[in-house]
């Protein structure tokens, strides 16, 4: 059975760099939308990306969230959200893949996350939180412990939940048509953050959820050199390495450089094995 999968690619900075990832992704990918959501916050710099954003970066559409810059990152989930009833829920689409501006791809969408059924929720590093810790920036702090509390709170009440809670690294996720509607009824509350929300509504909604694979354990000091969520960028110099490499890795976070003239390691659906990424 075909999947019909569609791209939103998120960005806040960076438009240069968005357009090779944008161009990287379509050239990967055809006849797969790219959409796009700009979380910068308003005022000038939204109306700059209303005005020149969309054709800059070569997008099918461009959603721009009214909230502020802090928001938008704390919040991915909801702002997706935001889009979904506005725009997203009038396109035709069985999987949406979420891919921010400094997640790099170097696969097609079908193969990178191929061991993620199309009816699941895929999430990057799904772990429980009591593997992964009180000292994770959303549960160690004062205001972070009282919101994950109270969202815990809310779960219990609204739906009855005592099942194990899990977070995640809000990279690179992947959704089935049926969780985002869901999603969207369901309006979360605005406490935590979506690390801690993807994996608890998924449960509460009861949708399966599979790891994308593209970073191997929670505490692995060997995953921070290819994809995490707080550390340095990605050396350009070790994804050339890992795309040289027949079982190398294939997506990287955070990658900041452009990468531009990057040598993608198979043929692609063009057929365009190893020529450079020129987009």
């Amino acid at each position: 059975m075909s999947i019909e999968r569609v791209a939103v690619f998120r960005f806040h900075r960076d438009p240069l760099i968005s357009r090779v990832r944008v161009g990287l992704l379509r050239r990967l990918n055809p006849g797969v939308g790219v959409h796009g959501i700009f979380g910068g916050g308003g005022g000038v710099r939204e109306a700059a990306c209303r005005a020149t954003g969309r054709r800059l970066l070569g997008l099918d559409t461009l959603y721009c969230s009214p909230r502020d810059g802090h928001w938008n990152w704390k919040n991915g989930d909801l702002v997706l959200l935001d889009w979904y009833r506005e725009h997203g829920h009038r396109l035709s689409f069985d999987v949406l893949h979420l891919v921010e501006w400094d997640l790099l791809l170097t696969e097609p969408l079908d193969r990178l996350y191929a061991s993620v059924p199309p009816e699941a929720v895929g999430l990057t590093a799904l772990t429980p939180l009591s593997v992964i810790g009180g000292d994770w920036r959303w549960l160690a702090g004062r205001d972070e412990a009282r919101e994950w509390r109270e969202l815990l709170g809310y779960a219990r009440t609204a739906f009855g939940y005592d099942g194990t809670p899990y977070g995640c690294l809000g990279v690179g996720p992947c959704f089935p048509r049926a969780f985002l509607h869901d999603y969207a009824a369901a309006d979360p509350p605005d406490l935590g953050n979506d690390e801690l929300r993807y994996p608890l509504f998924a449960q509460l909604l009861g949708h399966p959820v599979a790891d994308t694979g593209f970073r191997h354990a929670w505490h692995s000091a060997v995953d921070d050199r290819y994809f995490n969520a707080v550390g340095a960028s990605v050396d350009p110099d070790t994804v050339a390495a890992e795309l040289a490499a027949p079982d190398g890795r294939r997506a990287f976070h955070p990658a900041r450089a452009s990468f531009r003239g990057l040598r993608l390691p198979a043929a692609g659906p063009s057929g365009a094995a190893g020529r450079p990424e020129n987009n």
